[in-house]
């Protein structure tokens, strides 16, 4: 299956239902009075964390997504029906972004975490709410609120406790398929690994944690060189990273630097993360060569990371993955580190986002040709749909709204006069004697 880890995705709320005009009708009941009722809110959108879910790959092909709007009312004071709010499900890890601010909007981190980032539309008023002790009988109605459109960009970081790292062919595929049921590409050239690759390690008690290995670091990987920048992002959640070099590496000291280093420049948060610094390919060498080269590394201060707490490895370990040495007591110290190191923990202080509540209706465009001008609005297209412009009283209203919007100085500005045309919602009116 196709790896992708991030996405840029449109969302948009339900629109409110509008409200409408209607009056009692029974018998015995000739003054019945307003029951217009009032439109049903539109649909919330959410994000929600699912652990079925491990790409977002799925949003490639589907990159839009509209909650249903809120209904209408009905008349004898009937409530339209709420729309159905939309859960969009992601993996979990995944960060969403606002694509206009550049504010991180939500960092969801366990499953079932769900965020609201777009509030319906309020339904609009029937005219028996519009009723007052000085105006019993309205004959006009509100329009139902828009919903609120935006664009997330949506950014996967996995969720693991241990993450190996290590230069290309340093051996993390074979570690990883070793300890777990994974099985990536291994081949004995570098960047084999070309996406991020994930297994479970099971526990003495059944339980298990999970690993993830990514393609290996080069030097200049952080600026984008190599194959594993793309992807440092996924080892930024781990608990405890386990770097893994080849014993038999001339440049050992060398590249245990360079990798520390990329991590450093990447983000402050991944250099610091404790290490386990293990020596791969020990089948390679004697055992005099072997602690001859951990001697050197010892006298280098190569595996003493200032990042490590108590109950983190001191010293590296050396194995083999192709024969199995030393992986016994690798996994132990494994299970002991992250027996002391906290939870997963969020990657961003998220504050309240006030973007999926604000529903801005209020703006509209003006456009002239000749002595015709048009006019477009979301507020405004849906005040002209539930004008009856058959009723004086109801087209006052409108014309009322019209006036508190702004929209007269506004056609004054840009040229219109009296008997000009004016285009609202598909409908024509004369500047100065419609509107």
């Amino acid at each position: 299956m196709t790896f992708v880890d991030q996405v840029i995705i449109s969302i948009r709320s339900g629109d409110g239902g509008n409200g409408i005009v209607a009056w009692r009708r029974e018998k015995y009941e000739p003054l019945g009075g307003p029951a217009g009722g009032d439109g049903g809110d539109g649909g919330d959108v959410y994000l929600q964390a699912d652990n079925n879910i491990s790409t977002l790959l799925d949003f490639r092909y589907k990159s839009k997504f509209e909650a249903s709007p809120g209904v209408r009312g009905g008349s004898k004071n009937k409530y339209g029906r709420q729309g159905e709010n939309l859960i969009i499900k992601v993996p979990v890890g995944t960060v969403a972004t606002d694509r206009e601010t550049g504010n991180v909007i939500a960092d969801l981190i366990a499953p079932g975490d769900k965020v609201l980032v777009a509030e319906g539309g309020q339904g609009g008023r029937g005219n028996a709410k519009l009723s007052s002790p000085t105006r019993r009988a309205p004959h006009y109605c509100e329009p139902g609120q828009p919903g609120i459109e935006r664009k997330l960009e949506l950014e996967l970081k996995l969720l693991a406790d241990v993450g190996l790292i290590g230069m290309p062919n340093a051996g993390k595929s074979t570690l990883l398929s070793v300890l777990t049921a994974a099985r990536p590409k291994i081949a004995d050239y570098p960047f084999s690994t070309l996406v991020p690759n994930l297994g479970v390690v099971k526990k003495p008690d059944g339980d298990g944690y999970v690993m993830a290995d990514i393609p290996g670091l080069v030097k200049g990987a952080s600026q984008g060189i190599g194959l594993g920048h793309k992807f440092l992002r996924h080892i930024e959640r781990t608990r405890l990273l386990i770097h893994l070099a080849d014993i038999c590496d001339p440049d050992l000291e060398e590249n245990i630097k360079t990798v520390n280093q990329e991590l450093s420049a990447y983000s402050n948060n991944l250099a610091s993360l404790p290490q386990i610094l293990v020596l791969n390919k020990v089948d390679l060498l004697t055992p005099a060569v072997a602690e001859e080269r951990l001697a050197q590394l010892d006298k280098d201060n190569l595996f003493l990371f200032p990042c490590n707490s108590a109950g983190i490895a001191a010293r590296p370990y050396m194995i083999s993955c192709a024969t199995r040495a030393g992986l016994d007591k690798l996994t132990n110290q494994i299970l002991e580190s992250l027996a002391v190191l906290q939870p997963h923990i969020r990657l961003y202080e998220v504050a309240e986002d006030p973007i999926a509540r604000e529903h801005v209706d209020s703006g509209f465009t003006i456009q002239r040709h000749k002595k015709v001008f048009s006019v477009s609005g979301e507020r405004i297209n849906r005040l002209v749909d539930v004008t009856d412009m058959r009723d004086p009283e109801s087209l006052y209203h409108m014309r009322h709204v019209l006036k508190a919007m702004g929209l007269f100085e506004a056609l004054l500005e840009a040229g219109a006069t009296s008997g000009c045309e004016v285009i609202i919602a598909g409908v024509a009116f004369s500047f100065g004697e419609d509107l």
